[in-house]
């Protein structure tokens, strides 16, 4: 005889239980423990026979005495038995009984299972089924932590003297087996199967349920369920509901004799006997523990959850940090951009009034025309700005440089009132205005005439700058009007394709820059322009349009 198979519980619950002590004749037990937990029966105990203490680990008894005498200790203290008495045996408590009379001692015993001190074993949980429709478990191990679970496994297996296990869903063991038995431990060794150690999986059931074991014995297997999910099981054992009959103990002997196993017998007739009582606070018992993973998994679950959640969220708040801390420094740069003109203009000012005061006149007006030039470039740079204020800001330009190259630049200006007005990109004419002065004019090493007109035609403006300078040979003309960088290096198409792309920006099909030049005699640029009438709104509704 080795494992049986999957057994009802009630092919497998005797009505009369025999033990070494005596008998137990159950007068009324529980089809459903969710409707009715309470079991009575009928309990014989034989002449100065004795029950050794014992733990009542999830049930509690009531003993009413019937006839005989006897005495029993509870937690250590004494009791004595005599009829028409009535007794009770708290949950978890420490049981011993014995008959010290010559006549039978009957007994009463009503046995209520309760697992109402788990918490000796258990942490507190709360638990609602409902939550475990919002999460889908696989496996024990996703949920639960197995240390943890060891660990409570271990006591609940220490206060009931019994072997347990927990598996997964697959039959594999996820925790180390507690308190396994010498009798199976001796099985396993010679290579016998075991429930155990052995995959055992019961997703067909629903409850707790006693099974077969091996040799009369039994073991109780309670499934864990997430919901709808069979995850896991529960099993322990083995024990006896009745004394072993002589028919198992001749198997085991002989298997004993043939395999050669030492003390197995001896070790089988040490599997614990446990009443029917016992057995049903053990299945409470065992539902507890159920709950209890199942609670702790959803936990876990939740747990995970809103750590994954914080992470995200420390995630955002550290990028937003970092872009936080990037503008800052992009303002603080931006100040420092701005500080650092400020400083040098500001520097500039208090340097020419210096010198004035020294009685460097000419040093003085130079350094004061730098240092409303670098005013106006700071403030203006990214501006539209009246025609008047760029030919302001071309006079201290012209100024700084007729300084630089000993009036080497006769400068004639002739403007139309009527478009001085109106908008334009700062820095329109400074461009062309460098170029004539750098490129046409210093290297005539003679005094040269940089002229700028601008006039008003057919609702358009007209902007020129020439120069009567060395000119531009034809092949170069040509790369500069093409745009080709090859010029760039020495500033003229570089300058130009910029101003190019401003005014595309502002303007983008409404203007026109041409250049006409010959060697030796001179530049000529000239842009045209919409007029605004002395207003930029329609130049900042065409800028960006484009």
């Amino acid at each position: 005889m080795d494992v049986g198979n999957m057994g009802s519980f009630n092919a497998l619950r005797p009505v009369k239980q025999y033990f070494e002590w005596g008998t137990v004749k159950w007068l009324e037990e529980p089809e459903d423990l969710e409707k009715g937990r309470l079991l009575v029966g009928h309990v014989t105990f034989l002449p100065h026979k004795r029950q050794d203490q014992h733990l009542h680990t999830g049930d509690e008894q009531i003993l009413y005495i019937i006839s005989g005498t006897g005495e029993q200790w509870v937690d250590g203290h004494f009791y004595p038995l005599v009829p028409g008495m009535v007794y009770h045996i708290s949950p978890y408590a420490k049981h011993e009984l014995r008959n010290t009379g010559d006549d039978v001692l009957e007994m009463i015993i009503v046995y209520n299972p309760t697992s109402s001190n788990g918490n000796n074993i258990l942490p507190s949980t709360e638990f609602t089924k409902e939550y475990t429709e919002n999460y889908t478990v696989e496996n024990l191990n996703d949920i639960i932590d197995i240390p943890a679970l060891q660990e409570i496994q271990d006591k609940y297996s220490n206060a009931a003297s019994l072997a347990i296990v927990i598996q997964d869903r697959d039959g594999n063991n996820i925790t180390q087996i507690s308190n396994m038995l010498k009798f199976c431990r001796k099985r396993c060794e010679h290579g016998y199967s075991c429930k155990f150690k052995n995959r055992y999986v019961t997703d067909s059931i629903k409850e707790a349920t006693v099974t077969s074991c091996c040799y009369d014995a039994v073991c109780i297997a309670a499934p864990i369920y997430f919901g709808q999910q069979y995850i896991g099981t529960i099993l322990c054992g083995p024990v006896f509901l009745n004394e072993p009959t002589e028919e198992a103990l001749a198997a085991i002997r002989n298997e004993e004799k043939i395999c050669g196993i030492d003390g197995l017998k001896n070790s089988y007739l040490d599997i614990r006997k446990i009443t029917k009582g016992r057995l049903y606070a053990i299945i409470e018992s065992l539902k507890t523990i159920n709950t209890y993973i199942v609670q702790t998994g959803i936990d876990n679950l939740a747990h995970n959850e809103l750590h994954a959640k914080t992470l995200q969220v420390l995630k955002e708040i550290q990028t937003r940090n970092q872009l936080e801390k990037a503008l800052s420094e992009a303002k603080m740069k931006a100040i420092q951009a701005q500080m650092s003109p400020h400083f040098l203009f500001n520097t500039l000012s208090v340097i020419g009034e210096l010198a004035y005061m020294k009685g460097a006149k000419e040093a003085a007006e130079t350094t004061f025309a730098l240092s409303s030039l670098l005013r106006k470039s700071l403030r203006k740079s990214q501006e539209l700005v009246f025609l008047k204020e760029e030919l302001e800001y071309i006079q201290d330009y012209i100024f700084i440089q007729q300084k630089r190259f000993r009036n080497l630049v006769n400068t004639e200006v002739e403007v139309d009132e009527r478009i001085i007005e109106t908008k334009i990109p700062f820095m329109t004419l400074q461009i062309p205005v460098e170029n004539a002065i750098i490129h046409g004019l210093h290297p005539l090493e003679k005094q040269g005439v940089l002229s700028i007109a601008g006039s008003l035609q057919d609702n358009r403006i007209i902007l020129q700058v020439t120069d009567n300078g060395v000119g531009i040979r034809p092949e170069r003309l040509k790369d500069i009007l093409k745009g080709n960088n090859r010029v760039s290096t020495r500033g003229i198409g570089l300058g130009l394709s910029n101003l190019k792309e401003r005014l595309d920006y502002y303007f983008g099909d409404a203007y026109t820059l041409d250049i006409s030049s010959s060697s030796g005699e001179g530049t000529t640029v000239t842009i045209t322009l919409p007029f605004t009438n002395g207003r930029g709104d329609d130049i900042d509704k065409t800028a960006g349009g484009r």
